[in-house]
């Protein structure tokens, strides 16, 4: 987590040092994706916050100047958003896989308990 952490900052520094130009924020959704897979919901959440703060922080210390002044906060909650999604879709699609894994474990060894049963019954033995 300290790394994925360590990753956000470095996006967070690159974007500062890259200027407002330059639309950085797809970076950011590289430890929000990497921390949602890895560590589920919550941490994919949390990532999201730090994200766009990260985000946030990176724009207003590169002085854009924006029309109006909400705009900045609106641009900030419309990436924290996509973040959000972002970690909420991985995390979820992670939870199928796990769930699918385990089906499929269970799916086996109920067919390895059916042929050991049926393998039984065949031999005339009494089942366990």
């Amino acid at each position: 987590m300290f790394a994925n952490i360590a990753i956000l900052l470095i996006f967070g520094w690159i974007d500062y040092v890259t200027g407002y130009e330059f639309g950085f924020f797809i970076f950011y959704f590289i430890p929000v994706a990497i921390a949602a897979w890895y560590g589920g919901r919550k941490p994919g959440i949390a990532m999201a916050c730090a994200s766009a703060v990260c985000w946030y922080l990176a724009d207003r210390m590169t002085h854009h100047a924006y029309p109006r002044p909400y705009l900045v906060y609106w641009e900030t909650f419309a990436r924290y958003l996509s973040f959000l999604t972002t970690a909420l879709t991985f995390s979820k699609i992670r939870e199928t896989v796990h769930n699918g894994q385990r089906a499929r474990e269970e799916l086996a060894r109920a067919l390895k308990e059916n042929r050991e049963l049926k393998r039984l019954l065949k031999g005339g033995a009494d089942p366990p």
